[in-house]
């Protein structure tokens, strides 16, 4: 009988008590949920931008197509594959990211052809 009369005298306490685990239940899960959709948004943009690679290698192929329209080939591709990935597409990043590709290659290519020649 002293548990119920305990139970009695301090419910506002024993509220207290478990709203405190529900909302401490409630931040742990958040914090989860936002850990894990950052890691997935991670792999989302990797996959992005080793796509990218892949249709630069795709779009120099195209002998007529001009530089502009060899960026346009690879920026609509990645548009396609953002929206199949339900990840943002950041096109100032991702033009970004390809000019430094083509920058890199360009200075491979040119080492490539001075060491050739000697």
């Amino acid at each position: 009988m002293a548990f119920f009369e305990w139970i009695t005298a301090n419910w506002e306490l024993i509220c207290v008590f478990f709203g405190i685990i529900v909302n401490a239940v409630c931040v742990v899960y958040n914090l989860i949920e936002a850990f894990c959709s950052e890691e997935g948004s991670a792999k989302a943009w990797i996959a992005l931008l080793e796509a990218a690679r892949e249709y630069e290698i795709e779009a120099e192929r195209f002998s007529t197509y001009s530089g502009a329209e060899k960026l346009q080939y690879v920026l609509t591709r990645l548009r396609a594959l953002a929206a199949e990935f339900d990840h943002p597409f950041d096109e100032e990043k991702l033009v970004e990211q390809i000019r430094a590709d083509i920058a890199f290659s360009k200075a491979v290519n040119a080492g490539e052809s001075d060491g050739q020649d000697s």
